[in-house]
């Protein structure tokens, strides 16, 4: 333990402690958000869990604190911020909210007091690479965030089961990171005296110049919104993935290869960035913005208008010029941290009081609770009246927020003077440390998703005849108390062993689920093909497909809704020399709605063969949209030659989850499970078929 503490000292405890710290807040951030969330989804409502997204208020402490912050207060937050981290995941959702909460406030006080500290440095040197060093942390925290979410499928690896030991390794060389910036900051005690008893000359003349400059709370504000993309967007690219669906390799690859090459630069040769003038910097946050927008418009499309409105087809894949917005996004990418350098100068530059810091940040802190409520209304648009109706199909809305907001200081950060940047690696064993790191985590990470993502699937389908098919409402991968619950979800699926199955409410490649992908998660740990259904910039719920066999042909189309979009899952599935025509469907809404639905849905169905449909219909049997089903198909339930229940009592006239098929095959055994056996709040429907 000696032996690393001295080597942390003699590397760079600030920048090991500010990787840490920047991914325990994504981490902590993103339990927040999805405990609340979880919880609150049981009810669609916002209730007064919702206050826990206060915690990131707590820089309004600061403003008590007009000329100095205690000694050690920032060493103090850093310590809370880990230890909660550490205890996070061992609660419930709703102990979460509380702890996750504090760790977040805690870091909304540490990153604010770190400039504060920065401000007061007596070494002019170390103020101007505190910057570099702040933006290398955030970009580091970021790769090591895709680095873990790699190596477990989308679900960070450092907080999952007895791998929670990685949290445990980064909390204990973070807090290593603080004894030695306490043992730092005894060694210059008499200079920080020096530095109280400055002539009052010299304060006035200080005070002067914190003054000049009116726009910290707008650096603040730029500051938090480039926290605030790279929590939406960047530290898990299946997010970016599920936008477009798009290469989910090549995405997570590209992203890590481009903040790869952002940390080498800004660590070791930040003097490149002197060749930036104002002009530069402008286009480029230009055109990163314009690609970031058009990467999620292009993949939005109008939905029906009325009930009688044509369904919108949408075919898989799309052409190449969807892609280019993507490709062009990723490589402008480096601009983000670029950004976030000049912005963290700027304002240390500027010298503000703790005070001023402190309400920037609350500035920073209400922007972030704002955009993020919006993105979350676009997915629940029905649901949360009377605002949340104006953000349908808007998607796009609060990423045009955020990347305006980054550059938003204009020439105030984009002067020349501001580009003379001087590495903070001051010696061979620094940069070996760093180049070693960056190429661990690149490795790691394509390594991974190539493993996960290109296992063989091959079937030897000769002989079969029969097929076990499933239907699951996983509702966002949570129970019924609101915890999130993969991995029981997933034996549910593995004891029923299905060969086809249709997930409905799976869209949790967003930041309001903690950007995991419970679709690519199961998929991969059956080693199962899949298609995701509907792109998550398109508002629905989710209506994936998991196949043991090969999927052929997919698209997705939608029709005409009230509360939220409804589209269904179209894919051919190929069984020997057979092809199915299997439908996830998942309708909700008003009567019109739903007939809508059902409309299309049985006009794509005449006329084909070896039909699957299956889904969350919310249409009991003595409903018009179950009659429209059973006209020209046959329900599993009703048909089978062997059929019960699994769990406790369930009220078979109360079934809305239906499997229905081609009346020419044979129905060997229907079975519903229960909930809460079913580990979610719908139950589960299983049926096997004999063609």
């Amino acid at each position: 333990m000696e032996s690393i503490n001295n080597l942390i000292k003699k590397f760079n405890s600030d920048l090991v402690l500010l990787t840490v710290m920047f991914l325990f807040f994504f981490q902590l951030l993103g339990d927040l958000i999805e405990s609340v969330y979880m919880l609150d989804l049981l009810n669609l409502t916002i209730d007064e869990k919702a206050a826990g997204l206060f915690f990131l208020f707590t820089p309004i402490i600061l403003l008590a604190f007009r000329h100095k912050i205690p000694d050690y207060f920032l060493e103090a937050v850093a310590v809370i911020t880990i230890v909660v981290r550490l205890i996070s995941p061992f609660l419930d959702s709703a102990n979460r909210i509380i702890t996750s909460g504090l760790g977040v406030g805690c870091f909304m006080l540490f990153l604010p007091v770190y400039f504060s500290q920065s401000i007061k440095s007596q070494n002019t040197d170390d103020r101007e690479k505190a910057s570099l060093k702040l933006s290398t942390g955030l970009a580091s925290a970021i790769l090591l965030s895709i680095t873990f979410r790699a190596l477990n499928s989308t679900v960070d690896i450092s907080i999952y089961s007895y791998f929670q030991f990685i949290g445990w390794l980064l909390a204990i060389i973070a807090i290593l990171s603080i004894i030695a910036r306490i043992q730092e900051k005894q060694a210059v005690v008499s200079l920080n005296t020096l530095n109280e008893e400055k002539p009052r000359s010299q304060e006035k003349e200080e005070s002067r110049e914190s003054n000049r400059f009116k726009g910290v709370k707008l650096l603040s504000l730029g500051l938090m919104s480039a926290l605030t993309l790279s929590y939406f967007a960047f530290i898990s690219p299946t997010v970016i993935s599920r936008w477009t669906e798009g290469n989910y390799i090549a995405i997570t690859i590209a992203i890590a290869v481009m903040i790869a090459a952002t940390i080498f630069i800004l660590a070791f040769k930040p003097e490149i960035l002197r060749n930036l003038n104002s002009k530069m910097l402008w286009i480029w946050n230009g055109l990163f913005v314009i690609s970031l927008v058009l990467t999620i418009a292009v993949h939005t499309f109008p939905f029906p208008a009325n009930p009688t409105s044509d369904p919108v087809i949408i075919n898989r894949p799309l052409g190449l010029q969807y892609y280019i917005p993507l490709i062009l996004m990723i490589a402008l990418l480096p601009i983000v941290f670029i950004d976030f350098t000049l912005l963290s100068r700027e304002l240390i530059r500027q010298k503000p009081k703790p005070s001023k810091i402190g309400a920037g940040f609350v500035v920073g802190s209400l922007f972030f609770i704002l955009v993020m409520f919006i993105l979350i209304f676009t997915n629940v648009w029905g649901y949360i009246d009377p605002v949340s109706q104006y953000f349908r199909n808007l998607f796009w809305l609060p990423f045009v927020l955020v990347g305006i907001a980054i550059p938003i200081m204009g020439k105030a950060i984009f002067k020349k003077r501001l580009l003379e940047f001087k590495s903070f690696l001051t010696n061979s064993r620094d940069k070996i440390i760093v180049a070693s790191f960056l190429a661990l985590l690149l490795f790691g990470t394509s390594v991974s998703v190539m493993v996960w993502e290109l296992r063989s699937k091959a079937q030897d389908t000769s002989g079969i005849t029969s097929l076990t098919l499933m239907t699951y409402n996983i509702q966002q991968g949570v129970n019924v108390d609101g915890e999130k619950n993969y991995d029981n979800q997933l034996a549910i699926i593995e004891a029923v062993d299905p060969d086809i199955i249709g997930l409905q409410e799976c869209d949790t490649a967003r930041m309001s689920h903690g950007s995991s992908d419970v679709v690519r998660y199961f998929a991969n740990r059956l080693n199962y093909y899949s298609f995701y259904g509907p792109r998550t910039v398109t508002g629905t719920w989710g209506a994936a497909v998991l196949s043991r066999y090969p999927i052929i042909n997919a698209k997705t189309f939608f029709t005409y809704s009230t509360v939220d979009e409804i589209g269904t899952t179209e894919v051919q599935i190929r069984v020997g020399a057979t092809i199915f025509n299997v439908y996830v469907n998942h309708p909700a809404g008003s009567d019109g709605a739903h007939l809508a639905h059902m409309q299309a849905l049985i006009d794509r169905i005449s006329g084909k063969t070896n039909v699957i449909s299956m889904g969350d219909f919310n249409a009991k049997n003595d409903t018009i949209y179950y009659d429209m089903s059973v006209a020209i198909l046959q329900d599993a339930w009703v048909n089978a030659s062997s059929r019960g229940v699994d769990g406790s009592s369930y009220d078979l006239s109360e079934r809305i989850d239906h499997i229905f098929v081609s009346p020419t095959f044979t129905v060997l055994e229907t079975r519903y499970i229960t909930v809460p056996e079913s580990e979610s709040d719908h139950t589960v429907v299983w049926t096997e078929i004999q063609f």
